[in-house]
């Protein structure tokens, strides 16, 4: 099979709120004229999850018996109170903590003000709230396809490792593991779908994967190619030893598809890469759809973000609570410490810094580069970064760039590969490392280099135990 190499020097897609007024980005002009999330503020009426006993576990039947019986109540209140008939199994609802809600897509201005008006007349049942848009932003450079019939490139531009099939980074951080045991561990990858055509995506479970984005119900179709290029990073598996191909940290680890972003509309001057927009509110459903369908354990990726604009938004919020429900059921979230080279506590979700007494945390990580032939750590330029001794926010950093991976097939028969760099692929090492073993090696350290009088922390280089 033919085969392609698409470099990417520089991807980050590390997203923004629109609400900015300095980033000047790209709005879809009747984005919020589309969707509204009603809120039942009558929690005997519609109770939450976490407040029944019989949902202490989830997969049980008694559980599984409440979603329904709960889903049957929002769709019959939609029907009854708001003229709205939906599909009580295609309702976008969130149920577990808090009050509940659902989101209601695809509205007319005409519909969206009815709605709106019929919530302002039963203040005490009802609230009406808008998401707010996170949106994609655009690589810094991208380079044109490299077909593997043209004179093979150097070793030392691709970062590849011929011999493991590998980017030379990743086998770095393996340590010399070559054995990948079958495990029930499941990493969600939170993003903008996986192209499971590629030959060598070949764990993601099928039946698990959801899509919560707007537009594109397929979780395993990647428009953008940002979701592809994780899975890749974590856990793609390749036999093929002709050519191209990649092995992630971590091959063969089970995988779910979580979309939650679309492409961004209008006019794209880069070839490949598409802009991608999701909301708040999505984001936070497919954290609780994590929670109800994981187990103990299981990965969490969250590569992506928004300036948390001086916003309490790392210890209060739905999201944040959303995250601190994971952990505390025991699944570990791996986030992103975001590429602005600013200090981590201005990147959300990345700023959270939340354990339980399980076992379970959330881990944010920086970008580095070098540690190959014979290069020194280098902190990269793009990271964020802590701007304390002692009050720190990024865990970990891993390699970050020039990181050779899977890219989508578009339609085609190709496979496809390429470069990228950016925090998102830093987390995603890291992902495959926890998948190995919660207890992460340490394979060095590196400071980042900050101006005189600055802190300048050590940071650790966690690689597979």
């Amino acid at each position: 099979m033919k085969k392609i190499l698409i470099p990417f020097l520089l991807l980050f897609l590390f997203v923004k709120c629109s609400c900015d007024p300095d980033k000047n980005p790209v709005v879809d002009p009747i984005a919020e004229l589309e969707e509204l999330e009603i809120v039942f503020k009558d929690v005997n009426q519609f109770k939450p999850l976490k407040q029944l006993q019989e949902c202490q576990d989830f997969q049980s039947g008694a559980c599984r018996g409440a979603m329904n019986q709960l889903r049957a109540k929002v769709s019959k209140e939609l029907k009854d109170e708001f003229s709205l008939d939906i599909d009580r199994n295609q309702l976008l609802i969130k149920m577990y903590s808090g009050q509940v809600s659902v989101l209601v897509t695809d509205l007319d201005q005409a519909t969206k003000k009815t709605i709106i008006d019929k919530v302002d007349q039963k203040p005490d049942k009802y609230e009406a709230q808008n998401s707010i848009d996170i949106q994609g932003r655009r690589p810094m450079m991208q380079s044109a396809y490299i077909e593997q019939g043209r004179r093979p490139m150097m070793q030392e531009q691709l970062r590849y490792d011929f011999s493991n099939g590998t980017s030379q980074f990743i086998q770095l951080i393996r340590s010399g593991e070559s054995t990948y045991p079958n495990k029930n561990t499941k990493v969600w990858i939170i993003d903008t779908g996986i192209d499971v055509n590629h030959p060598d995506i070949n764990s993601v479970d099928a039946s698990l994967s959801k899509s919560f984005a707007k537009k594109n119900s397929d979780p395993l179709t990647d428009e953008s190619g940002h979701g592809t290029f994780i899975a890749g990073i974590i856990g793609a598996s390749s036999s093929n030893t002709v050519g191209y191909h990649m092995n992630g940290v971590y091959p063969g680890a089970k995988m779910v598809s979580v979309k939650v972003f679309d492409l961004q509309p209008g006019p794209n001057k880069f070839a490949k890469i598409k802009d991608v927009k999701t909301t708040d509110k999505r984001v936070e459903l497919a954290l609780e759809y994590v929670l109800l369908e994981g187990a103990p354990g299981d990965i969490v990726n969250l590569s992506l973000g928004k300036p948390a604009n001086g916003q309490n938004l790392c210890n209060t919020g739905k999201i944040s609570q959303a995250i601190q429900d994971l952990v505390d059921a025991g699944i570990f979230v791996v986030m992103s410490a975001g590429n602005d080279a600013e200090p981590s506590e201005d990147n959300f979700p990345g700023c959270i810094n939340y354990s339980n007494s399980n076992g379970a945390q959330t881990f944010t990580i920086g970008s580095l580069e070098g540690g190959i032939s014979g290069q020194p750590y280098l902190y990269s330029f793009f990271s964020n970064y802590d701007n304390s001794e002692t009050d720190r926010i990024i865990d970990f950093v891993e390699p970050g760039e020039y990181i050779f991976t899977t890219a989508p097939m578009e339609g085609g028969s190709e496979a496809k590969y390429t470069l990228v760099s950016g925090t998102s692929f830093s987390a995603a090492i890291f992902s495959g490392i926890l998948y190995h073993d919660v207890q992460v090696g340490v394979l060095g350290t590196v400071k980042r280099g900050a101006a005189p009088g600055d802190p300048d922390p050590d940071y650790i280089i966690g690689k597979v135990n």
